[in-house]
């Protein structure tokens, strides 16, 4: 709610990005192959975080202090929470992906995990979220049911997965090439985690 000039609260990104989307769908501009509303959210908070130049979290003091953008990096790009951040709350710490005993960290876990951090509002370039914005009804009208590059950038995934390569989105995209855009890319990893779930793990970042 309260942001220093030139950045906006990632809580903001999504839930105006939520309602161009809900208007978009009840025009018919939304594709074929997109997948449900809150799907398709996730994608493109995720693919702003991405475009975004830099992260920060407003301190209680009302300064930004820059953060890695590890904090934004998707898990599974078509769920809103990776292992850091729910993009609904938009908090350090705020996420609800279980860990690898199935269980939700506790709150003093996750205060040792954050120090004074924890429950600070990310935030990002305003600049960065409009300019992305205005690409939003442009990405989300395209028909992806029968994408061929995107499922050509599955199977890539897939292959190097087969081939018992290491697989990092960074290596993956790289070996993907430009054919795909960074949304497309994120589309692709998320077909072919249908296949191979682990792709949707946090901190999958590290490889397989």
């Amino acid at each position: 709610m309260f942001f220093e000039e030139g950045w906006i609260p990632l809580s903001e990104v999504t839930g105006e990005v939520f309602r161009r989307l809900q208007a978009l769908k009840s025009e018919g501009k939304i594709g074929r192959g997109q997948g449900e509303l809150k799907s398709i959210l996730a994608v493109t908070v995720w693919d702003m975080c991405d475009a975004a130049t830099k992260v920060g979290v407003t301190a209680t003091d009302g300064t930004v202090v820059s953060a890695s953008k590890d904090l934004v990096a998707w898990a599974d790009p078509m769920i809103l929470s990776n292992e850091h951040v729910n993009l609904i709350a938009g908090t350090v710490g705020s996420s609800d992906l279980l860990d690898e005993h199935g269980e939700m960290a506790d709150d003093e876990t996750l205060r040792q995990r954050y120090g004074p951090f924890y429950t600070l509002p990310i935030v990002v370039p305003v600049n960065n979220f409009q300019s992305s914005l205005t690409f939003l009804a442009e990405e989300v009208k395209a028909d992806i049911s029968e994408d061929e590059e995107l499922m050509k950038g599955a199977r890539t995934i897939l292959s190097m997965i087969e081939r018992k390569e290491l697989v990092t989105r960074e290596i993956a995209r790289g070996r993907v090439g430009t054919s795909l855009s960074r949304r497309r890319f994120k589309l692709a990893w998320a077909l072919a985690a249908t296949k191979v779930p682990d792709l949707r793990s946090p901190n999958r970042w590290l490889g397989l």
